[in-house]
């Protein structure tokens, strides 16, 4: 295998966010490639077949060798490289506890991206429609969501310890998103002190500005009521719908 492995993304993606800081964190080299989201590419029949039959992004190729989804690529770079025990456990225990919040983290606060998705990006996808079910049940599997975060951050410092893991990025960049589009407000971080105060602290880390930038500048601009065109067809937050397939689609045809 090639001794730099390559990260396909696109710095929009909260998964994609929490694996490129991981790398930058632990200092794995990679080459990277944006993926163009925006024009549709990963829904390209040829992108599947090259990558990922889902078309979702982050992905890690390593010679011959692929793998995506974030906890799966975050896994196999920590075992491919020497990579600090905290980040996935240097105990059976502390491994176990970081596997339980990924298994938890892709159906419950992953899902929570529903309500950036459908307030911000739906309408640059299909126009103006009423996406407020989605938007809804978004909202409503994030606070949800944050109430086990807080419940957590009030036994330890980080989510699954005292000290910092992969799942604190994945939980991190999904908030990112979510801050940057004004879903989370004052009034909402005042119920969750110790998952503000734990956000609040990632977020002074080196390199958690850089990984965030993009989505914090696509956030100011979709406030300031800019549409971002975009030329693809399908969910960026798929399995967040409330009925399978594109909102309002049956009514234009």
């Amino acid at each position: 295998m090639n001794s730099m492995v390559r990260f396909l993304h696109h710095p929009t993606s909260q998964p994609c966010r929490a694996v490129h800081q991981f790398m930058l964190e632990v200092e794995i080299p990679f080459e990277e490639e944006v993926v163009d989201l925006i024009n549709g590419e990963n829904e390209q029949q040829s992108f599947k077949d090259a990558y990922n039959p889902t078309g979702q992004v982050p992905i890690l190729r390593d010679g011959d060798f692929i793998v995506w989804e974030s906890a799966a690529i975050a896994s196999y770079l920590n075992e491919k490289y020497a990579v600090p025990s905290n980040w996935f456990g240097g105990n059976m225990q502390q491994r176990a506890t970081i596997q339980q919040y990924l298994h938890w983290h892709s159906t419950y606060l992953r899902r929570g991206a529903g309500a950036f998705f459908y307030t911000h990006f739906a309408e640059c996808i299909w126009g103006k429609r009423d996406y407020s079910k989605e938007i809804a049940k978004g909202k409503h599997t994030l606070d949800e969501s944050m109430e086990l975060l807080e419940l957590w951050l009030t036994k330890s410092h980080y989510l699954c310890g005292d000290e910092i893991s992969f799942p604190d990025l994945l939980g991190y960049h999904e908030l990112v998103s979510h801050v940057a589009g004004a879903i989370l407000v004052d009034a909402d971080w005042q119920k969750y002190p110790k998952t503000k105060q734990w956000f609040d602290t990632l977020t002074t880390r080196s390199h958690s500005k850089t990984v965030s930038e993009v989505i914090m500048q696509v956030g100011a601009a979709r406030l300031a009521g800019h549409i971002i065109p975009m030329n693809r067809k399908t969910s960026l937050a798929k399995g967040t719908e409330i009925k399978p397939g594109i909102p309002g689609m049956a009514q234009q045809q």
